[in-house]
Parts: C-alpha cells; sequence; structure tokens
C-alpha cells in the first residue's frame, strides 16, 4: 500500500538444535551410569565374599550373578539372601550362646548331673529352636511370594524396556518421550520394592526379640547350676579325641586299636607314641570315612590341614560313648586306616612341631593364660619336657590319703588345691626325657608350680638331668591338683593340659596362627 509496507518475518526451516543436543547430552549421561555402575559392579564381584552381604548388595544381587550361573536371577538373589540372613543368624546365635556355654563349660563334674543339665539343655533349645524355625519358615514362604511376584515385574520392565530402545531407533523424538516415562516408573517401582525389602529385613530382625526373654531365663538357670554345682557343665570329648576302637596303623602297616596301644609303639612312618591319654566321652563326635572323631581335631586335606567338622565327608554322629582317646606322637600325626582301606592323616594333640620353637611359642601361650597380669618373657628358654610326674609321685585320693598318680583312675576325687577336691575326668600316661627330683618323685622342668608368695605359676628352677623316663598325668575339672615332692613339701600343680581343659579353646586361634612360625 501507499500508506506503509507490512514486513512478513521470515518462515525458519530445519530442526532447532535443543532438538540435536538433548539426545547428545542423554547418551553420554547413559553411558557414564553405564560405565560407573560396571566398575562398581566388577569390584563387588570381586569381592563377594567380603561385600555380598552388605545391604545395598542384597537388595540388588541379581546385577552380580555370574555370567556362568545357571540359576535365574530371582534364585540368586534368594539364596545371597538366605545365606546372609543364615550367616547372620548363626554369628547372632553362636557368640550368644558361645557365651552362653563359656559359661556353662567353667566348673562341671559330676556325670550324673551333666546328663541330666544336658538333657534339659537340649529340650530347651529345641523348644526356642521350633518356633523360630516356623517363624523364618513362613517369613520364607512369603518372601518368596513378594519375590516372586517382584521378579515378574522386573520382567515386564526389562521387556518394556527393549521395546522402548526398537521404538527408539525408528524415532529418536518418540523413544525420549518413551524412556523418560519409562524410567520415571521403573524407579517408583524399586523404590517401592526397596521399601518393601526394608520392611521384610525389619521383620526378620524383630522376630528374634520374642526369643530374648527366654534366653535371659536360660542364662539366668544356667548361671544357678553354676552357683550351686560350679564346674560341671562341660567335658574333654570335643577336643582331638577317637573312638576306643580306631585301628591306627602301625610300622608294619598292621592295625591296633588306640586304646591297646602302648608308650613307644612304632607307628607308619616309623614314627614313635610318645604319649596316651583318656579323656571322657561326648556326644558330639563326626564319623569321617568310617571313623568316629571330634569336630576340632585337625585332618591333613588336599595337603593342607583341616578342622574334621569342616571336611567335606565329614557326618554329625549325636553318638554318646562312654571314654575316648588321642595320642602324642614324634612327628605329630596319627595315621588312622578308615573304612574304604585308605590312610587317613589326623594330627596329634600337641599339633605344634616339637621344636625349640614350638615349646617357645607353647610355653608364651600358657603363661599369658595362667599369669595373665605378668608380661611373658620371650627371651627366656622354654622347658625341654612337657609337664609329667614320675609314676610313683604321690596324690591325695578322697578317702584313701596319699595315694601313686599311677594307681589313679577317671572318676576319682584328689586334692586339688588347698582343701578343695577335684574330679580326674582323663589321664595320660608319656615318655620323657627331663627329670628333676629323686628316683620315685620325678617331675619334668615343664610342670607348672604355684608359687604362693608371688601368687603366679613358675617352672621348676631346678636344673634337670637328660634321661628318658616313663611317667604319668592327669586331667582334672579344674586344671590342678596337689602333689607330695620328695622332700614332703605338698604343692599345687597344673595338670596335663597345663591352660585347664576349660580354657583349651581359648588356645585354639593362637596356636593355628603360631603353627608356621613353629615349622
Amino acid at each position: 500500500m501507499d500508506g506503509g509496507s507490512t514486513v512478513v518475518p521470515p518462515i525458519r526451516t530445519g530442526i532447532n538444535p535443543i532438538y540435536i543436543f538433548l539426545p547428545v547430552i542423554f547418551c553420554l549421561t547413559i553411558g557414564f551410569g553405564i560405565i560407573m555402575g560396571s566398575s562398581s559392579r566388577d569390584d563387588i564381584m570381586a569381592h563377594w565374599a567380603e561385600r555380598r552381604c552388605n545391604l545395598d548388595v542384597i537388595l540388588s544381587a541379581f546385577m552380580y550373578k555370574p555370567s556362568d550361573d545357571t540359576q535365574t536371577n530371582f534364585e540368586f538373589s534368594s539364596n545371597n539372601f538366605r545365606f546372609c540372613i543364615g550367616a547372620k543368624s548363626e554369628e547372632y546365635l553362636n557368640t550368644l550362646f558361645g557365651s552362653l556355654f563359656g559359661v556353662l563349660e567353667k566348673q562341671m563334674g559330676v556325670a550324673d548331673i551333666l546328663r541330666n543339665v544336658m538333657k534339659v539343655m537340649r529340650l530347651q533349645l529345641g523348644n526356642i529352636y521350633a518356633p523360630f524355625s516356623l517363624m523364618m519358615t513362613n517369613f520364607w514362604k512369603k518372601f518368596k511370594q513378594v519375590g516372586s511376584l517382584g521378579s515378574r515385574i522386573f520382567q515386564h520392565l526389562y521387556m518394556s524396556m527393549k521395546k522402548a530402545a526398537g521404538v527408539a531407533t525408528a524415532s529418536i523424538f518418540i523413544a525420549i518421550s518413551l524412556v523418560t516415562g519409562l524410567m520415571n516408573s521403573v524407579d517408583f517401582i524399586l523404590k517401592v520394592i526397596m521399601i518393601i525389602l526394608y520392611i521384610l529385613i525389619a521383620l526378620a530382625i524383630i522376630f528374634f526379640l520374642p526369643i530374648l526373654p527366654v534366653l535371659i531365663l536360660v542364662f539366668l538357670t544356667t548361671a544357678g547350676i553354676e552357683e550351686v554345682y560350679p564346674g560341671r557343665t562341660g567335658g574333654m570329648g570335643t577336643v582331638f579325641c577317637f573312638a576306643a576302637d580306631t585301628p591306627v596303623v602301625l610300622t608294619n602297616l598292621s592295625t591296633s586299636k588306640i586304646s591297646s596301644l602302648k608308650v613307644g609303639t612304632r607307628l607308619y612312618g616309623d614314627h614313635i607314641v610318645e604319649a596316651i591319654i583318656e579323656t571322657p566321652g561326648s556326644d558330639m563326635l563326626y564319623s569321617i570315612h568310617g571313623t568316629l572323631v571330634s569336630g576340632d581335631h585337625r585332618i591333613l586335606h588336599e595337603g593342607t590341614w583341616a578342622f574334621v567338622k569342616d571336611h567335606p565327608d565329614a557326618i554329625l554322629r549325636k553318638e554318646t560313648l562312654p571314654s575316648l582317646w588321642t595320642l602324642i606322637t614324634s612327628n605329630r600325626q596319627i595315621p588312622i586306616l578308615d573304612s574304604s582301606g585308605s590312610i587317613q592323616i589326623f594330627s596329634d594333640w600337641e599339633e605344634l612341631p616339637e621344636t625349640q620353637e614350638g615349646a617357645r611359642i607353647w610355653d608364651m601361650i600358657a603363661e599369658t593364660i595362667l599369669n595373665p597380669r605378668v608380661l611373658p618373657l620371650t627371651e627366656k628358654t622354654p622347658p625341654k619336657s612337657a609337664p609329667c610326674f614320675d609314676r610313683a609321685t604321690l596324690v591325695f585320693k578322697y578317702q584313701s590319703g596319699l595315694t601313686p598318680i599311677s594307681e589313679i583312675s577317671r572318676g576319682d576325687w584328689i586334692m586339688g588345691s588347698r582343701d578343695t577336691w577335684t574330679q580326674v575326668i582323663g589321664i595320660c600316661e608319656r615318655q620323657v626325657h627331663t627329670c628333676i627330683g629323686k628316683k620315685g618323685s620325678f617331675i619334668t622342668d615343664g610342670v607348672w608350680i604355684w608359687n604362693p608368695k608371688t601368687a603366679i605359676w613358675e617352672h621348676p628352677t631346678e636344673k634337670g638331668e637328660d634321661r628318658q623316663w616313663q611317667g604319668f598325668n592327669l586331667i582334672t575339672d579344674i586344671g590342678a591338683f596337689t602333689i607330695q615332692l620328695d622332700t614332703g613339701r605338698l604343692v599345687v600343680v597344673r595338670d596335663f593340659t597345663e591352660v585347664g581343659w576349660m580354657n583349651l579353646e581359648a588356645t585354639y586361634t593362637r596356636v593355628e596362627n603360631a603353627m608356621p612360625l613353629a615349622e
């Protein structure tokens, strides 16, 4: 027009740059997330044994299933969850009952009372475990139902995401909105699943609370028993022992029952029996290729020493035997003929090798337990022989007076410390090569003697004579007893275990850690 002109804005053509920039940023973000997730996943799988029971790993265990594992994601996650719950439960129960039975095992000796107490304890533990097992069974049923539903939801989500990826390749603009919506949905569902799992874990923990009053009642009951009948809840049968008819292989490849062996007998490999030990029976034995043996005994398995209870072929046998037997040999090994005709190698009682370093390590372990307030002298010379007494050494037998130690039997009551009595629960006959004193009352330099002036346990200060002889030692329920020296003086000495049978378990880890140093 003449009066003026209208400016028409130019029409833009082509794709807005923002629609190219956003997909690039999205792809880079996804790629970075995949790289970081893969790195974390590789780290967790590399340390699976230590991290499998972390809470975040439990909740996302399906992400760490090895590619060669034939289980489904759900089965793998369920098995890991069950393992962690079982491990934590076992750790909790072992800690709780370990402390409980540590108290119970301190002072027990009368056999009839022991059987009654143990029957009551087994009944109480059965009553405790039965409802707990029922609760856990119901819990697992509910958990499997929820897990199955969660697995189906996850599979549907995974299939939807695959379809979304296919659509994205055909239409990137549609894919962006679709993936965004799906990711929001997945995030919401995963949060819901995590909340459900947290609730289930909380319920699993709460299930333990109802049994706490019962455990307190059991603890108070057993504490009362300890107060009335101190030292009557333990036994020696759980350590290093075999059934009496266990066939030991001799040097000529014949066999002899372990209870029939004599000190000095030569075994397979031309090694010598240095000591024969009889201990009380046990109802917690394991059968391994036909050999009945305690679970804490060591067996040579695939070139290394392993506890019998951890051996893949060990079977728990709740069979009570009146007595058990074990040996001390010159090479610290016991060759046993199993039911298949093969020779199985077990460790002997002492385990540590018969070397100067082995003797020094054991003497330090014993001293730290016997004299906990005294710092052991690491440079002092250890005894040359284990604690042993002449067969004619006199001890005070209840209602019999002074009696030679060789005439004492299991079950006899003898004087422990002054004005107290202790029951003999084991006998050891052994061969040693150091003697102090006169014939008929020899002792070795390894004997621990109570010094009332310093209030500590000490070895004899007299110099011993080197000569080979056979003597006796006892195992008592308090770990000590009184003897009469050749001078007529009465002294309190430690028994064969040195630390007391109730403290043997405390030496296991120390001996195990020290074995490589002593070899």
